[in-house]
């Protein structure tokens, strides 16, 4: 397990780098709500692209897992959206 957590430890920090980037940044800009969404969604794309350029690198890659990251960046994207926008708004 530790062999291939070292193997892909470069994917792991920047995955963690670009998703803390944009709490940062999301966190920094609370009052500008389009602003918010705007980087929410350019983590969301920068995940997507770096989930797919590894499997890519690692001679992985299939449709299945290009489906994958895109179905799980939309999902996360438009929950978090939908808690900017104010939710149901009660």
């Amino acid at each position: 397990m530790l062999n291939k957590f070292e193997r892909h430890a470069g994917y792991y920090i920047s995955l963690i780098a670009i998703l803390v980037l944009g709490f940062v940044l999301t966190s920094m800009n609370s009052s500008y709500r389009e602003l918010q969404i705007g980087i929410v969604a350019l983590t969301t794309i920068f995940y997507v692209l770096l989930g797919i350029l590894h499997h890519l690198l690692n001679h992985d890659l299939s449709s299945k897992i290009v489906i994958e990251y895109v179905l799980i960046g939309s999902f996360g994207l438009a929950i978090i959206a939908f808690l900017l926008k104010g939710g149901l708004g009660l």
